[in-house]
């Protein structure tokens, strides 16, 4: 055999490890991915843990007692009234944008079903922030903590919307707590 169509050894056998390496890279990469995965339902179940239950009683007299475009900091003083630490971490989950008040600068951080409550309830409460008649509607249909449980199991923004019309009719700015609800 001559030397220009023969593969060397060294060839070889930098082929062989370069195609054992492939292989034991694609074998173990599933595991990493499995123990991402893993990591993150853990954090999501210790924010889980962490979410403070809202106080529901008086709930929406607190909220019709806001002003029109409250700010976080005024939403979640009403959900969690003279409790600091709570108020601390529902806004550590709430990230306003561009200074802007909730419903439209509520972001959520984690995907946490009780977390999507809270949020939905602040995205209700600036809704309904200084309007009774809102407030009112809200009472009728059992609260807004039990409204928003309702619309965050709702299934799509389709199915929030129609949910939020029966509670509230057709009201400017009903979509912006549907997206928000989501």
């Amino acid at each position: 055999m001559s030397t220009s169509t023969s593969i060397s050894r060294t060839a070889l056998r930098t082929a062989a490890l370069s195609v054992t390496a492939a292989l034991a890279l694609a074998a173990t990469g599933p595991i990493a991915s499995a123990t991402e995965a893993a990591h993150t339902r853990a954090a999501g179940q210790q924010a889980a843990e962490a979410v403070p239950e809202i106080v529901e009683e008086g709930l929406e007299e607190r909220l019709g007692a806001l002003p029109q475009n409250p700010t976080n900091q005024q939403l979640v003083e009403a959900m969690y009234p003279g409790d600091e630490a709570a108020q601390q971490a529902a806004i550590a989950q709430l990230a306003p944008q561009s200074g802007q008040a909730a419903p439209q600068g509520v972001q959520l951080r984690s995907w946490n079903t009780a977390w999507k409550v809270t949020k939905c309830v602040g995205a209700i409460g600036a809704f309904i922030a200084g309007n009774a008649l809102l407030v009112t509607k809200a009472t009728k249909f059992g609260g807004v903590l039990k409204g928003a449980k309702l619309i965050v199991q709702a299934g799509n923004k389709e199915e929030r919307l129609k949910l939020l019309v029966a509670i509230f009719g057709e009201v400017t700015g009903i979509s912006t707590v549907a997206t928000a609800c989501g």
